[in-house]
């Protein structure tokens, strides 16, 4: 395993991730399986909408900022899955074309109470395009601890 385990995730430690480039052809491949609406699916169509122009879908941002973190191996072969995410919060849209950096910080890291083995990590996501910040959510992880504890 190359991953971090549990007594690796100080408070305060930051991940830096690989910036990615969201593109209009991947704005709408999301966008029309998951969130279709005429804003993320349609770029000529999105003119008449709110934001005026061809934006992509929160949720794509979140699944990318995931996946940064995921790209960083921190949970390679330790990851245990996790239980949820809290505050996401879109501040601005992500237009085709944008490159994505994520900042992701550990806020809180424990022990379980009730699995031997492993420890639960709350992390701290910035995504921030050229133009400013994005998006900001908390995601809880599970991942290992060095115990050696078996984990089914």
């Amino acid at each position: 395993m190359s991953g971090l385990y549990l007594e690796d995730y100080k408070v305060g430690r930051v991940f830096e991730t690989v910036p990615v480039t969201l593109e209009a052809d991947e704005i709408i491949w999301f966008a029309e399986r998951h969130d279709p609406q005429i804003f993320h699916t349609n770029p000529a169509g999105a003119k008449d909408t709110a934001f005026g122009e061809h934006v992509a879908s929160g949720f794509q941002t979140v699944a990318i900022a995931t996946g940064q973190f995921i790209r960083t191996g921190a949970v390679d072969g330790t990851g245990l899955g996790g239980p949820g995410m809290d505050k996401v919060r879109w501040t601005a849209p992500v237009r085709p074309g944008d490159i994505l950096s994520t900042r992701v910080e550990v806020l809180q890291a424990r022990r379980t109470r009730s699995y031997p083995g492993r420890g639960v990590v709350t992390l701290g996501f910035d995504v921030a395009t050229g133009s400013g910040p994005v998006l900001k959510f908390e995601a809880t992880i599970f991942v290992r601890d060095r115990s050696g504890e078996n984990i089914a």
